[in-house]
């Protein structure tokens, strides 16, 4: 679902100036609407949901256009604020970069934009960026597979030796947030002590499953494999666990101890329209309830809560918070940010011993 593409800077900067160039003249909006604002996100379903719920009801409203490219990355932001060449208005992307004082980034507009609406929330605003929903992984198996008391409840029995079953595991590029959580929760760490992570006995828990584990080159692969029987378990995005069901697969989603993460929208320093970068971000902030009526998202604003008769109301991971023990893993942004280098050097060496 995530892809990052690093290209060299000198390609970069001629292709944007002579994009710039090409588009000064039709971009950008001005106080009567009309116009375009740039959107940078990850293409496929969950763009096409983004634009149903938000982008057209938007246009419709604004008159301001919302063109898309799928190209989103960190690298690419930086590149473009670099060469004083920003196409992008608004962007899609995680905090890891930091998003309270960093130089490539516009402030949010708190005047504009219902900031407070995240006060207390588990993903809250920052400075430089807002929530935009939530999704979770999840424990998904196949319904041929397990049956009556043998049916997974949670994350933990993924982790649990004495369940003989074939598995996969989400692509590295996470760093496997989250389920380096659930592994050590599986071994007995108690939420209160999961950080500073024990990255060595996470991956001492998973020795116990390795020789049953394949880990994915894609993230979109893991329902497909778990639907066919490949894999008979598979730690695998709600969304698309809800799309194969939905389809009729053989496939369900254990909720207990889901891994809730979010995903953030934030303004490059120098985007060609600020005034409509804010507004766009206002707008999906007032509305964030709508995405539920077109994929199995959350959203963050208590106030702009999923209807009941969305589609995907039945599978979005805020519908399925358990309590307890089996209460939803939130990752350590903070605790990420600083050690993701370190844990993938580790992850790397687990994968190839």
């Amino acid at each position: 679902m995530r892809r990052t593409k690093l290209i060299g800077a000198t390609s970069v900067v001629v292709a944007l100036l002579a994009i710039t160039g090409c588009s000064s003249a039709s971009s950008g909006s001005d106080a009567t609407g009309g116009g375009t604002v740039t959107y940078a996100g990850y293409g496929g379903t969950g763009e096409a949901a983004e634009t149903a719920a938000w982008f057209d009801p938007f246009t419709a409203e604004t008159g301001t256009e919302v063109v898309t490219d799928d190209s989103t990355s960190w690298a690419k932001v930086e590149e473009m604020v670099d060469a004083g060449a920003v196409t992008w208005d608004v962007v899609q992307g995680a905090t890891t970069q930091g998003v309270e004082d960093n130089p490539y980034l516009e402030d949010i507009d708190c005047t504009i934009v219902d900031c407070a609406a995240f006060d207390g929330a588990s993903f809250p605003a920052y400075t430089q960026a807002v929530p935009l929903f939530v999704f979770s992984f999840v424990l998904a198996y196949n319904t041929d597979s397990f049956s009556g008391d043998d049916v997974p409840t949670s994350m933990s029995d993924f982790f649990n030796p004495d369940i003989k079953a074939t598995r996969v595991l989400p692509m590295t590029a996470s760093a496997w947030t989250g389920v380096l959580e659930a592994a050590l929760l599986y071994d007995g760490v108690s939420r209160d002590d999961l950080y500073p992570l024990d990255v060595d006995r996470a991956l001492t828990v998973l020795d116990g499953i390795k020789d049953q584990t394949e880990v994915l080159a894609s993230d979109s692969e893991c329902a497909d494999r778990v639907s066919s029987g490949e894999a008979e378990m598979g730690i695998c995005y709600n969304g698309r666990v809800a799309i194969a069901a939905e389809e009729g697969n053989p496939i369900a989603a254990a909720w207990g101890q889901q891994v809730e993460m979010a995903d953030y929208i934030y303004i490059p320093k120098g985007a060609p329209d600020l005034d409509a970068a804010q507004q766009l971000i206002a707008y999906i902030v007032d509305n964030q309830g709508d995405i539920a009526s077109q994929i199995a998202y959350s959203p963050i604003n208590p106030d702009a809560a999923v209807s009941s008769d969305a589609e995907w109301a039945d599978w979005v991971p805020s519908a399925h918070e358990e309590t307890g023990d089996q209460a939803p893993i939130i990752p350590d942004v903070d605790w990420w940010t600083a050690n993701t280098d370190s844990v993938m050097e580790k992850i790397t060496a687990w994968i190839s011993a």
